[in-house]
């Protein structure tokens, strides 16, 4: 009888175990620690942010920029914990600012299960010409620069993190009108699709406030050096202001030549490409008097204070500079890919990485401060808001410009 008793206990004992094993076992899958950490795994199981970006050729200034500020982001964002735990790869590609091998490099990136977002590239040629892979593909393909008015319509996975052209076209149109009280103008614009577009919305949107343009010429970014026959032509049709667009090299080198044919009378407004310390490098002083309708800031000690910047962007400029300079110098370029990464990266930690349609809504709806412009925000779905940033040269330097 004490037998069979003691076998009894050892039965009920043992089921007893059996049944507390089963019970923690539940306990985890409802919110317990061993389930939150499975589920922390299949919520992101997509940790690669993958980069298209030119890191050789003639717009590598450009990719470094780029790349230093995304490695930063990616860094801060990990060491804070990354995705509850997951850390966030950073893979990057060199497209060499080349349409074919941009399209090339997407096609390898789509192929990638890790990657939830890619970043790039730089120029809206680029980056519209390997935007339909990216969509077909339903990869949320977010782009630093590309301002072209045509991109956010591309597709619902594309996410600008500069505003439409229309945006800085219509603030430079107002602030020449205002200005200059609706001076004839002539527009040199770099002649790509994206050139075209700026200069016949620029045109539009002055003419509608009363401005006249008396003259439209273009030229071939990267491989126009002679720019004196034009300037020629534009000076003797004697415009008050000339506004002038394309790459901080070109506009150097454009700035340089007028002032050799004695252009000083004439006022040279552009767009905010030139707002980089390698423009400076180039043109110097010729530069004095320029003004710069931008919608990203300046990023230097003088004119990043917390007094016209939130801390997060004066934050952004003094680590980045610490990290890179000299040799890389904090500008608007690294700003915006800094945003993009973070903007992609904080999201999926909100919705997880593998819904791609909910990583996009997220993108465009949570609270976000930008360290790459003022009043930052998405309207109607991807289409992007900054406000317009106005700075002259002095002195070989970026200044605030007054009223």
């Amino acid at each position: 009888m004490k037998k069979i008793l003691a076998i009894c206990l050892v039965l009920l004992l043992a089921l007893s175990l059996l049944t507390a094993c089963t019970t923690t076992g539940n306990s985890g899958k409802d919110g317990g620690t061993t389930a939150t950490g499975d589920n922390t795994q299949n919520k992101y199981t997509k940790n690669k942010l993958a980069v298209s970006i030119p890191l050789t050729g003639a717009n590598m200034q450009y990719g470094i920029s780029y790349k230093n500020a995304l490695q930063m982001a990616v860094n801060k964002f990990n060491e804070a914990g990354g995705l509850n735990g997951v850390m966030v790869e950073l893979e990057i590609y060199d497209d060499k600012t080349d349409q074919i091998e941009a399209i090339n490099v997407a096609n390898k990136i789509i192929e990638d299960p890790k990657v939830f977002a890619v970043i790039g590239s730089f120029g809206s040629a680029i980056s519209m010409a390997c935007a339909p892979v990216y969509e077909d593909a339903k990869m949320p393909f977010i782009s630093p620069n590309t301002s072209h008015i045509d991109f956010p319509g591309m597709g619902e996975y594309m996410i600008p993190i500069s505003p439409v052209a229309t945006v800085e076209m219509t603030a430079a149109a107002e602030l020449i009108s205002t200005r200059f009280n609706n001076a004839d103008m002539a527009i040199f614009h770099y002649n790509t699709d994206l050139g075209v577009t700026n200069a016949k919305i620029l045109t539009e949107k002055y003419t509608e406030r009363g401005g006249k343009v008396i003259l439209t010429e273009n030229y071939v970014p990267g491989e126009t050096r002679d720019f004196t026959p034009t300037l020629s032509k534009i000076k003797e049709a004697k415009p008050k202001v000339i506004y002038v667009n394309g790459t901080y090299s070109d506009v150097a080198a454009l700035l340089i030549q007028a002032h050799q044919l004695g252009m000083e009378e004439f006022q040279f407004v552009c767009a905010g490409d030139v707002l980089k310390k390698e423009f400076l490098d180039l043109v110097g002083t010729k530069a004095d008097g320029l003004i710069i309708c931008a919608t990203t800031p300046v990023y230097t000690d003088e004119l990043m204070t917390p007094d016209a910047f939130d801390q997060v962007v004066v934050d952004f400029m003094k680590d980045y500079n610490k990290l890179y300079g000299p040799a890389s110098v904090c500008d608007g370029f690294a700003a915006c890919a800094y945003d993009g990464a973070m903007l992609a990266m904080k999201a999926a930690l909100n919705v997880g990485t593998n819904d791609a349609a909910a990583l996009i809504k997220e993108i465009t709806t949570m609270d976000y401060i930008a360290v790459s412009g003022v009043d930052f925000r998405y309207t109607n779905g991807n289409n992007v808001y900054k406000g317009a940033i106005t700075y002259t040269v002095e002195n070989g330097q970026f200044k605030a410009l007054g009223k």
